[in-house]
């Protein structure tokens, strides 16, 4: 039985709002979230309803579909963007004291 992969996916992203606003994550490091929703979701359910479960492949498959589904290229674009402003608003407050 099991869920299939695109229902844990529609489930990760709708938690990851939900979960980034409780744990006041930054809007541009919420993909990673989601990849890690959906990492551990995928591995629950191949070790609760796939008769061999192997945690190797079941981690690949769950990072592959995690990164394809937020997409590797904006997430790494905006993490960068989120580190840049963080260190210039370091900067900025410590020149200004």
């Amino acid at each position: 039985m099991g869920f299939d992969l695109g229902l844990i996916i529609a489930f990760a992203l709708a938690g990851t709002a939900t979960l980034s606003d409780v744990l006041r994550i930054p809007k541009k490091l919420r993909s990673w979230v989601a990849v890690v929703l959906i990492v551990g979701l995928y591995m629950v359910n191949q070790w609760l309803y796939s008769p061999g479960f192997d945690w190797k492949t079941a981690l690949m498959e769950g990072v592959t579909a995690g990164l394809a589904s937020v997409g590797i290229h904006s997430s790494a674009k905006n993490t960068i963007e989120q580190v840049s402003n963080r260190k210039n608003q370091k900067n900025d407050s410590q020149s200004a004291v």
